[in-house]
């Protein structure tokens, strides 16, 4: 009889130990009601059956829960537990009631650990640390508070203006302009004036890492931790090459416009802004400075980023959707000159008597929102909802997009742009219909922080853009309009670049567009 080798014993025990942990798993398991989903295989659960993400997995979980009946639903994957939430009422019973155990977040080893996002305070796990993220931040960006910014959120807009008037051709650029220039000044007190600034194409990199990284099944080494060791050289190891490239981004995001803020702070000419609070109010007298430090970079860097995408996504829909809709430009329009005067642009004191500027600006949250899927919460304890077993350490998905196409809520025209479904028959808006932020932003203790700075830059810049241009569609060769696709990136939901053309809506406000360029000269 051959003797067994010491590898021949080391790979039998392994899968020994491997099957018996399937075994005791799916045996404790098997004593409870689980949530519905597609029948799972043997070892492998339902890795066949985890939708493709370059495809609408959120669109897959909102019929499985059609096929189950369930507004709950559930797969295993290589023995992780994973549960898609496809109502409102659901999400809140879970993650905002029962917040203290379903705050966590999973490893996320390929953002986390290959491209070094684990400072980040959307993916750090729930404890101490990120209870020093979130304080910071909610001490900053809370509803009144955050009203002191709104001179950088203006300053920044006029900018757009001014740059959507030269190069309309470039909308989605200036979007992103926009974006990093708002949320740097606020932030680090630093001015991003050109299209070409090196902050804007880091912050795109690193972006770049986290929308393709958090859709469940993008990358294999999420659900094979062990593969984080295979080299880069190795054949099918090209998440290692891409993890490398953005890991330069993503420290760089971090460090660099902090290191900034920090050297012009003790040379005591940084300005108003959240790093100057930070420093000023966390930093100081620190009982542990290499600890403070740490958290003081990455929170601000986690504000920049957490911004970042959402004002280009959503403004972008905007836009969109008023080269698909002349009708509602016009009665956005109506409405300005009759508020404000036809020559005059809002400012943030017009917002209450402006109704419609607000639905617009809601369903441009909701239309096609940001994040489809929401960043996975994990459980920290056994929970039982509804008769179902949810075990610790389940992945609890809400699935956003479900959320605000949820036809009781919206009517069964949800998939259209609407804005009067927010408003009464007499113009006001109607606060019975659910105001898209309840979902655009996160949920529970993981809400992002920054959503009322989001939506005073969004509703300014919509409602001067609306004051000043008109957003028609293009013309071919022949002559014929071209009505533009509806289809957007993944990850963070993008629309892809679309024709337009977008030009002043008369000489008079043409005159003003000038006039905004020579104050910004």
């Amino acid at each position: 009889m051959a003797r067994l080798s010491p590898q021949d014993i080391l790979a039998t025990s392994f899968c020994v130990l491997v099957s018996a942990w399937f075994f005791l798993r799916r045996r404790r398991a098997g004593r409870y009601l689980h949530p519905p989903g597609p029948r799972p295989l043997p070892l492998l659960g339902n890795l066949l059956d985890v939708p493709d993400p370059s495809g609408f997995p959120w669109k897959t979980y909102i019929e499985w829960g059609q096929q189950h009946r369930s507004d709950l639903v559930r797969m295993s994957v290589l023995g992780t537990n994973i549960v898609v939430i496809n109502t409102l009422e659901m999400v809140n019973e879970l993650l905002d009631k029962r917040s203290s155990i379903y705050s966590d977040r999973p490893r996320m080893i390929m953002l986390n650990e290959l491209c070094g996002f684990g400072w980040g305070t959307a993916f750090i796990p729930y404890g101490d640390r990120w209870r020093d993220h979130r304080r910071i931040v909610h001490q900053e960006f809370r509803s009144g508070p955050v009203k002191r910014f709104r001179p950088n959120e203006q300053k920044s807009a006029t900018r757009f203006l001014v740059n959507l008037h030269r190069h309309p051709e470039k909308l989605m650029d200036n979007l992103r302009h926009l974006s990093a220039a708002t949320i740097m000044s606020i932030a680090y007190d630093i001015d991003v004036a050109s299209l070409d600034d090196p902050y804007i194409h880091t912050a795109e990199a690193a972006g770049d890492s986290i929308s393709e990284t958090t859709i469940a099944g993008a990358f294999l080494v999420d659900i094979i931790p062990f593969l984080r060791y295979v080299p880069e050289w190795f054949p099918g190891a090209g998440f290692q090459k891409k993890a490398k490239h953005w890991r330069v981004a993503v420290e760089r995001l971090r460090d660099a416009p902090y290191d900034n803020a920090l050297k012009r702070f003790t040379a005591g000419n940084l300005g108003d802004c959240t790093a100057k609070f930070v420093i000023e109010s966390f930093g100081k007298n620190a009982k542990d400075p290499m600890y403070a430090d740490h958290i003081m970079r990455s929170v601000l860097g986690s504000i920049y980023v957490g911004g970042a995408d959402t004002t280009v996504s959503v403004l972008g829909s905007f836009f969109l959707a008023m080269t698909l809709h002349p009708k509602i430009q016009e009665k956005a329009r109506s409405q300005l000159d009759r508020v404000i005067g036809p020559h005059c642009l809002p400012g943030f004191s017009d917002q209450p008597s402006l109704p419609y500027i607000e639905a617009i600006l809601r369903e441009s949250l909701r239309w096609n929102p940001v994040v489809p899927l929401d960043a996975p919460h994990m459980s920290t304890q056994d929970d039982m909802y509804n008769g179902y077993f949810i075990p610790k350490g389940t992945l609890v998905i809400a699935n956003s997009w479900a959320i605000l196409h949820d036809e009781k809520a919206y009517g069964t025209d949800a998939s259209d742009f609407n804005p009067d479904r927010f408003l009464r028959p007499d113009g006001t808006l109607d606060l019975d219909v659910r105001d898209p932020s309840v979902a655009a932003f996160g949920f529970g203790r993981r809400i992002c922080p920054g959503q009322y700075m989001a939506l005073d830059s969004m509703w300014f810049t919509i409602a001067n853009v609306l004051a000043l241009f008109e957003i028609k569609k293009a013309v071919d060769e022949d002559g014929q309009e071209v009505t533009p696709n509806v289809e957007y990136n993944r990850g963070f939901f993008h629309p892809k670049p679309f024709p337009c053309v977008i030009k002043p809506r008369s000489a008079e406000h043409e005159a003003i567009l000038h006039e905004l360029a020579h104050q910004e000269a």
